[in-house]
């Protein structure tokens, strides 16, 4: 049976989460997508539209850190917070590719970050509180809409642009499957009203960042 970390251990954990999440640099993908240095067929139009998404998608990526750490801090069953140190650690590597691609566009992520990823780690430890299940159950139900917006961002993307269409595919494929692995651990699915609710939400995080 895995043993239980320490709380002082947990939040140290966490800690170093929110520096890795929240300072680019420090994240790293271990299996980066081949994207082009520079796109210098995208006009200055179509280079300004995907670094808005690409700043959106990495916004969204933020709030998913904080909802994983925030349900980590309490997690009751070893097993489920194996499963959601695994997802969210392979999210840190999205976030590393969006960021990357943001510097490739010549843009940055939102100034408003570190204000999503803390609103996101309030609503996760509240819900890890009420109850896991509806935990990883908002957390399938987030990573399955990160993934639709991607597939949905492919049909967006000037045609030049096969580098961000590439990357949107691979973490599409991979969000739909730490959707699966939530429900597997446990996650119960939520409420159609809950989960207009929660691209309400995202719709307003997508018009804010999208502008920088």
């Amino acid at each position: 049976m895995r043993r239980r970390c320490p709380r002082s251990d947990q939040w140290i954990y966490q800690f170093d989460r929110a520096l890795r999440t929240l300072a680019p640099p420090t994240a790293r993908s271990k299996a980066p997508v081949p994207v082009a240095p520079a796109d210098e067929t995208l006009t200055a139009f179509e280079a300004h539209h995907v670094a808005g998404m690409m700043r959106v998608n990495h916004s969204g990526e933020v709030c998913l850190q904080g909802l994983y750490q925030g349900q980590r801090l309490f997690a009751q069953r070893p097993d489920a917070s194996a499963q959601m140190q695994q997802s969210a650690t392979n999210d840190l590597g999205h976030l590393a590719l969006f960021s990357q691609r943001l510097r490739q566009l010549d843009s940055r992520a939102s100034l408003l970050a570190p204000c999503f990823y803390i609103a996101s780690l309030s609503i996760g430890a509240t819900t890890g509180v009420l109850s896991e299940r509806l935990g990883l159950g908002l957390l399938a139900a987030s990573e399955t809409q990160a993934a639709k917006r991607f597939s949905d961002q492919q049909s967006r993307l000037p045609e030049a642009d096969q580098a961000s269409r590439t990357l949107l595919r691979k973490v599409a494929v991979e969000k739909n499957h730490h959707a699966q692995l939530a429900l597997e651990a446990g996650g119960v699915s939520l409420p159609a009203p809950v989960q207009w609710l929660m691209r309400g939400a995202f719709k307003a995080v997508s018009k804010t960042t999208y502008h920088g």
